[in-house]
């Protein structure tokens, strides 16, 4: 493959563009382009042209990506006094961009090298914590000395405000009737119900600026209903468009003809193809595309390699047929078309039936009552998440007509705005930066500069808005417009595998971007020179596979690699966690040492599941399974021959009121009996009053008192049981668990890694952007 000198060019010029302070930029990255380099010189270039260098402000997506940046400007500025000997021409232009720095810095007494704290650099996420603080207590009652709850907390926090909702269902007033128009939606499906409103209460910045209280009145959700179903036509309008822009007016005319024989032929055969029958003459009709659709293509997508009389092609119009089979051979050499005519199938109804709105408005009216229920929680539990902090801040900001102090004091700090993964950003950090540059005028001196990848745009489950990435591209940000710049060279990757990316996922990505379906078009890049000749790419298809099959065929790769490239190290990424523990046991069966990076579940350690068994005896007196698996842990050791002796037809008693038997003592072994006694004083501590010890220093003593720490041989299995000791701290009321498996769900969302280093490196996709 030659590399492309068109974009070259482009790419060359793309990144001279973007380091002109003057203008405004939302630049397309895609994977190893060197983007934080480029953000990095962008960010010295306006720190040489301020005043101060907390005007310019650079938002990243993660606390990682702002710790390396900060890290990495304070290098650059390190090393800017250096010769500049045998820097290839990027780190010769960064050395650049930093002495001018150094020169302001000494010029205007900033003295930054020693006070690097002044560089603005952060999370948007830390950004609205920081403006959140500036609120009076009284005006940010939720958010004001809060503590910011990690996400097993944040899904705790809402599945209780969700559960709480139910307690209205006896009340008087629309809120009962709306929980009982849901419920009765869900087939009275409480679990259904929870989940539903608990992932709603995650996007509440979305929705809460339009229902608001959801007290509409009945005309007002007329208007609403109106206003969504236009929506809905204008989606269907747009995508009926797009696939009519891929195809000529030629192709057309050939398939209307073709649509109007094969429906009369299936009038006259009698066949009941409905989408070819009802097809019409108009191509701005969604229905006209539906026919194409059936007529060209199976079920699942792929093209038709046979036409019969099903789809109005009998024997006698042999002609037609072969018609129509050279119009997909068109098509194929257009993939774009074939994806946009199966997605005419995908298309929702314009118009809600009347029961399907009923359950809207129920939902309309139910929403706030789910915030305002969340809301309590977090007043009462002193903590917040992300969305509310970011509201207070959007709120703390004010509007374009009427700013606050606090955004005006913004305004007089910051000229300069930089944000990093631009792709990942929510709907509601994209109105934080709308808010940040409200009243920015053209011409007096202000930036605002975005990078990101709309194709490497991942994080939907932190509720990021790709689409919104290309709405920017298109009409910026508020009232600050942006030029677009695309990077094209990518240094990280072998010629052979960017050759590869060009030829395969043009026809996996859509075929043009998409705001309203967050549809991302690919674009191509081209190798760096040092990578000319490299890269590889083989596939093992699994296709259909069972787990074990597909780990089968993974640990014979993870082996021919290891033989062939002993020196190399080897990463292996999985969509989620679930696919892996048959790969891990088959790392494992194979010698072969392996680093998990939040792979495990804490709940399948056995350090976890034995100290689990602790709590719920603890918890549970009764609970019989608790106290043999208890007995049966590696703390005591009883076989199964004396566990049996010591229950032995007695389904009634409790194990600890059979442990105050003498007679049941006597049968066991003496091995057994001495494990008993040694472990009684532990036992007898779970039975203990607890008014004034929490179930932590219950089970912690317990555990200690047993010689938990001394059986793992790991170090990090200590950890793990501090983990959990943790989380029972965090959620125990009045020194007990209402429910344990309340506890076993906030553990199942907790990960941990391996402390084992080797050449296979096992994560999910999720976790290796975040390492990028």
């Amino acid at each position: 493959m030659q590399s492309d000198p068109h974009l070259l060019d482009e790419d060359k010029a793309a990144r001279a563009a973007a380091l002109d302070t003057s203008r405004s930029f939302i630049v397309q990255a895609p994977a190893g382009s060197g983007k934080t380099e480029l953000l990095i010189q962008r960010y010295l270039r306006l720190l040489a042209r301020v005043d101060a260098p907390e005007e310019v402000l650079a938002i990243t997506f993660t606390r990682k990506a702002a710790a390396e940046m900060r890290q990495r400007v304070i290098a650059a500025l390190e090393r800017a006094s250096q010769p500049a000997d045998g820097l290839l021409p990027h780190e010769a232009l960064t050395r650049e961009s930093a002495r001018a720095v150094l020169a302001r810095d000494e010029r205007l007494g900033w003295n930054l090298l020693a006070h690097a704290g002044r560089l603005r650099i952060q999370t948007l996420d830390s950004l609205n914590a920081s403006i959140s603080r500036m609120l009076p207590v009284t005006a940010a009652a939720n958010v004001a000395g809060s503590t910011v709850a990690d996400e097993a907390q944040t899904r705790s926090l809402y599945r209780q405000a969700a559960v709480a909702t139910l307690e209205w269902l006896n009340s008087d007033g629309h809120y009962a009737d709306a929980i009982g128009t849901l419920l009765a939606h869900l087939d009275n499906n409480t679990d259904l119900y929870i989940a539903y409103l608990s992932e709603m209460l995650g996007v509440r910045d979305q929705w809460l600026p339009f229902i608001g209280s959801g007290q509409l009145s009945n005309e007002e959700f007329d208007e609403l209903r109106q206003s969504l179903e236009n929506d809905l036509v204008a989606i269907r309008d747009e995508h009926v468009r797009l696939t009519l822009a891929h195809a000529t007016a030629e192709q057309c005319d050939t398939l209307e003809e073709l649509l109007r024989l094969a429906g009369e032929r299936l009038v006259k055969e009698g066949r009941h193809d409905a989408a070819i029958r009802e097809a019409g003459d108009d191509r701005n009709d969604v229905r006209w595309w539906l026919g194409a659709a059936s007529m060209l293509l199976k079920k699942g997508g792929e093209w038709r390699v046979q036409l019969d009389v099903r789809n109005g092609f009998p024997p006698y119009a042999k002609p037609d047929q072969r018609r129509a089979f050279d119009l997909i051979d068109e098509f194929e050499r257009r993939p774009p078309f074939r994806q946009l005519l199966h997605a005419v199938r995908e298309l929702p109804p314009t118009a809600y039936t009347d029961s399907q709105w009923a359950v809207l408005v129920a939902l309309i009216r139910l929403l706030p009552l789910a915030v305002f229920e969340l809301q309590n929680l977090f007043t009462r539990r002193s903590m917040t998440d992300f969305v509310e902090m970011a509201r207070a801040a959007d709120a703390a900001l004010g509007t374009t007509d009427s700013p606050s102090d606090i955004a005006l004091l913004l305004d007089h700090q910051i000229r300069h705005v930089l944000v990093d993964e631009m792709q990942d950003t929510s709907l509601a950090q994209y109105e934080m930066i709308r808010a940040l540059t409200r009243g920015w005028e053209p011409g007096e001196g202000r930036s605002l500069f975005c990078v990101g990848d709309p194709m490497q745009s991942i994080y939907r489950f932190r509720n990021a808005e790709v689409a919104q990435f290309i709405s920017a591209r298109r009409e910026g940000i508020g009232e600050v417009g942006l030029d677009e710049l695309i990077l094209r060279q990518n240094f990280r990757s072998g010629e052979y595998l960017v050759d590869w990316f060009n030829r395969v996922f043009p026809s996996v990505l859509a075929p043009e971007d998409d705001p309203l379906t967050s549809a991302v078009a690919y674009a191509s890049a081209v190798p760096a020179a040092q990578h000319l000749g490299h890269g590889q790419v083989r596939i093992h298809p699994a296709l259909g596979a069972g787990r074990n099959h597909e780990a089968d065929v993974g640990i014979g790769v993870i082996e021919e690699l290891t033989r062939e490239h002993p020196g190399d190290t080897i990463a292996v990424l999985v969509r989620s966690r679930g696919v892996l523990p048959e790969l891990l046991a088959r790392l494992r069966h194979a010698g072969i040492e392996y680093e998990s990076v939040d792979i495990d579940r804490l709940t399948d350690l056995p350090e976890v599941i034995d100290v689990l068994a602790l709590v719920r005896a603890a918890v549970h007196p009764a609970d019989r399974l608790a106290w043999l698996s208890l007995l049966r842990s590696p703390w005591i050791g009883l076989d199964w021959k004396d566990l049996h002796a010591l229950v032995r037809n007695d389904a009634r008693s409790s194990v600890w009121e059979l442990l105050q038997t003498d007679a049941r003592l006597d049968a066991l072994s003496d091995a057994g009996r001495q494990a008993v006694e040694r472990a009684m004083p532990a036992l007898a501590s779970l039975r203990d009053p607890r008014r004034a010890v929490s179930l932590r220093q219950v089970v912690e003593h317990a555990w200690l008192t047993l010689g938990g720490p001394a059986i793992p041989d790991a170090p990090e299995a200590i950890d793990n049981v501090y983990r959990l000791l943790d989380v029972i701290e965090r959620i125990e009321q009045a020194g007990t668990l209402d429910d344990v498996a309340e506890l076993e769900a906030e553990l199942d969302l907790e990960r941990v890694s391996s402390s084992r280093r080797g050449q296979v490196t096992v994560m999910t996709m999720h976790k290796a952007k975040g390492l990028q």
